[in-house]
């Protein structure tokens, strides 16, 4: 396969934007939607909190300390961060004018990034701040695969697919990005296995991508043998196209270091970015990551932060 597309590095945080979606995708691990925005005052206070900590995530003297001397990754996250354009511009202007204001040393190190639904570029304002903010901005469209399945998980609020609206504007968001560094993010459920080695080749045929981000969402699908045979006979399939293609096509979920690791065996190593990615919720409190706020969880009783806007971050470990 070719190389993967090397990600900007950094420290990344994230601002929830918004909790409402104009989807209702039937994976979706935020299962409490519901309509509300962040205030921008809120997000001026976490720009403060970021570039006037020198070391916002503990990272001195551990193996993430690298992370520091990087730029800085502000991700956007909804819902689809998206439906507020114009909160994300004025995020942006004033992340840009405090941090050069202050001389600080990620001024003009940072990138934007979000992950969308697809189903927005239709709004000019949008597309304005696409284009705006073009140099520093990344976004991955969210497309699972073939119609079939594509079609069957990620749906309008009536029940309806999504793959004609993102088909819409394909063509206009490949030039944007550049056909080369596209990569989407397809997310599978049980649903998708029969799909599996289908939706490949569509992505890659259809929709021109070269490089394909697979993953299988985290909650437990209750697979039975049947299930986990089928998906051996899908990833054979999945594998032959692959090698056809391999000169042109890069697949995440192929790829060698896919999966590597050993947590059994090193139980005090981190294996995921929790705590050295703060996220902003809506509600001003400030959470390890993404998967800790407040409409992920289906109580808002637990309710696990590390700051606030009011108090900044007072549990950095």
């Amino acid at each position: 396969m070719i190389p993967a597309i090397k990600n900007y590095e950094g420290l990344s945080v994230t601002f929830q934007v918004t909790e409402d979606c104009n989807l209702r995708c039937k994976y979706c691990y935020e299962v409490d939607k519901k309509p509300g925005d962040l205030p921008f005052e809120y997000a001026k206070k976490f720009v403060d909190i970021i570039l006037e900590d020198e070391d916002p995530i503990n990272a001195k003297g551990t193996d993430s300390e690298w992370i520091l001397q990087q730029g800085l990754i502000i991700d956007f996250i909804g819902g689809d961060a998206l439906m507020t354009p114009e909160l994300l511009d004025k995020i942006l202007t004033y992340y840009q004018y405090k941090a050069i204001t202050m001389n600080h040393k990620w001024a003009y190190r940072w990138r934007a990034s979000i992950s969308s639904n697809g189903t927005l570029f239709e709004d000019q304002k949008v597309r304005d701040f696409m284009m705006k903010y073009k140099d520093n901005l990344s976004i991955g469209v969210s497309v699972d695969g073939c119609p079939e399945i594509h079609d069957k998980n990620r749906i309008h609020k009536d029940g309806r697919g999504t793959m004609k609206d993102i088909q819409k504007w394909w063509d206009w968001y490949l030039e944007w990005h550049g056909i080369d560094n596209v990569a989407t993010k397809a997310t599978c459920n049980k649903d998708t296995i029969p799909y599996l080695a289908k939706s490949i080749k569509f992505l890659h045929e259809e929709m021109r991508l070269k490089h394909i981000n697979i993953n299988f969402i985290f909650e437990d699908m209750h697979l039975t043998q049947d299930d986990l045979d089928l998906l051996d006979r899908e990833m054979e399939k999945s594998i032959t196209y692959i090698l056809d293609h391999r000169h042109d096509l890069h697949v995440s979920m192929f790829d060698k270091g896919f999966g590597i690791g050993m947590p059994m065996r090193d139980p005090d190593k981190g294996w995921c970015g929790s705590g050295s990615m703060p996220c902003l919720s809506i509600n001003g409190k400030i959470y390890p990551c993404f998967r800790f706020s407040p409409n992920t969880m289906h109580s808002r009783k637990l309710d696990f932060y590390v700051g606030d806007i009011w108090n900044g971050l007072n549990h950095k470990e």
